[in-house]
């Protein structure tokens, strides 16, 4: 069995209630998970209800980091799945629950960092922060869509755990590089975005959200490498410099 730490992390965004906060890390410490992150969580924190609702889970909740958004959040990972129960404006893979397990064990064993990220309680995830994950996970469900967010984890957590025996041990081949870390797609992001911006790519101005996100899903498809990612932002540094070069 893999160590504890080797799992996704569980990344909460803008959680409402320290109940569910509880239930998540006692979720979490049922399935050998280890690392629990918040978003702008809306309730106070440290949260007493939580610890009550995490009964022996405390100090997933005492090591639980805090962020302001979901770009600093995912910064340090290679691998993001989203859970969402709704279909969004960007086409994207759908994983099913055991689907989605099996990516995160295959990736484990290369030494990808992972991680899962959830929704608020009221609306859930929004596509801007969809729009920087490699996939989603819709947990299929006979009537109502959505479930509580503790369960939601538990779940998630049962097929991480189960999925241990079902995926063979392989390694990263070094010549292959890594997959690029959160932070370095995201710096990518801005810097194309901001070319495009400039050189009056989106238009419609409306549609301008929408075209975004799918350059971000097209991107995120290609599972670019550290190098890679580095490489497409020096070409996009070349060309402008390019640009500007023929007009004087």
């Amino acid at each position: 069995m893999p160590l504890p730490d080797s799992g996704p992390a569980i990344i909460l965004s803008h959680p409402q209630l320290g109940e569910n906060i509880g239930a998540a890390a006692r979720a979490m410490k049922n399935f050998g998970l280890t690392d629990l992150r918040l978003i702008a969580p809306k309730v106070e924190w440290p949260n007493d209800r939580a610890q009550v609702l995490a009964s022996g889970a405390g100090d997933i909740l005492e090591g639980a980091q805090l962020y302001s958004d979901a770009p600093a959040a995912l910064a340090d990972f290679q691998l993001v799945l989203a859970t969402t129960a709704r279909g969004r404006d960007v086409v994207r893979e759908i994983l099913t629950p055991a689907e989605a397990a099996a990516r995160l064990r295959e990736a484990a064993a290369k030494g990808i960092r992972t991680a899962l990220l959830f929704g608020g309680e009221r609306a859930g995830l929004e596509n801007d922060e969809i729009s920087l994950c490699d996939a989603l996970i819709t947990i299929p469900t006979a009537q109502m869509s959505s479930l509580n967010l503790g369960q939601a984890v538990l779940l998630l957590g049962y097929e991480w755990l189960k999925s241990a025996d079902a995926t063979p041990p392989t390694r990263l081949r070094p010549h292959l590089g890594v997959p690029a870390q959160r932070q370095e797609l995201i710096d990518l992001f801005d810097h194309l975005e901001k070319e495009l911006e400039t050189g009056g790519f989106f238009f419609p101005p409306a549609k301008k959200g929408a075209m975004v996100r799918n350059i971000r899903a097209m991107i995120l498809k290609s599972g670019l490498t550290d190098q890679q990612a580095r490489t497409i932002r020096g070409m996009i540094v070349a060309l402008v410099r390019n640009k500007y070069r023929g007009q004087m």
